[in-house]
């Protein structure tokens, strides 16, 4: 795959990352503020050993997530909701990683070096580890699945679970620092490196959704 190739590439994933986000964003601002609707007084309990979040999808008029602070009456609810609480912290060891691979290998792409990518394969193996932990942390922040889950947490969760097995399959794909040092990543390589680091940007866009409300990059 030639330099031109590969920045063509990156640059047309980009560009569709963009594209796909934007009616998601329009669809999910809302047009009027609105007050979250008020509990039901005959509204079932949730199980001692579930963590106490219930979480009320942000709008306009709130900003955010509004998360109640009850504690779980359980060990093994305060543990889920303790374990859950590193998430955001975690994940953002993995993102850094990849992404600093990638601007290493476009680096290499560009100056034709691969001199600078050599120690892709070990900052690779190291957001691999991160990303399985940070995996399921997730998890245990959000919860189970249910029926009436937002498509921007439906979408965060599944392209989260997915993630750890992308990294490890850009892991596999990488060279050796040996042979990295001499020749540039194959195109089966940079293809998957073009197309992770690409979701990497789309789940980090529904991470912040999630957490800081719809419409968050609004200008």
């Amino acid at each position: 795959m030639t330099t031109n190739t590969f920045k063509a590439g990156m640059f047309a994933l980009l560009m569709a990352m963009a594209i796909s986000v934007a009616p998601l964003q329009a669809q999910n601002a809302p047009n009027t503020p609105s007050a979250p609707p008020a509990a039901e007084a005959s509204s079932p309990s949730p199980p001692d050993d579930m963590p106490v979040t219930e979480m009320a999808w942000p709008t306009e008029a709130s900003g955010g997530m509004q998360m109640s602070h009850d504690k779980p009456k359980t060990f093994a609810g305060r543990l889920q909701a303790w374990l859950g609480m590193w998430h955001p912290a975690v994940i953002h060891f993995p993102i850094a990683l990849v992404l600093t691979v990638a601007l290493l290998e476009a680096a290499a792409a560009l100056r034709r070096k691969p001199l600078y990518a050599t120690g892709s394969k070990l900052l690779l193996g190291l957001a691999t580890l991160g990303a399985f932990v940070a995996a399921p942390l997730g998890w245990a922040s959000a919860g189970l699945p249910a029926a009436d889950d937002d498509v921007a947490l439906v979408i965060h969760r599944w392209l989260g679970t997915a993630m750890p097995f992308l990294i490890l399959l850009l892991w596999w794909l990488k060279r050796p620092a040996e042979q990295a040092a001499r020749r540039l990543g194959g195109p089966d390589y940079e293809l998957a490196l073009t197309l992770t680091t690409a979701l990497i940007l789309v789940q980090a866009y529904f991470g912040a959704e999630v957490t800081h409300g719809a419409g968050h990059m609004m200008f």
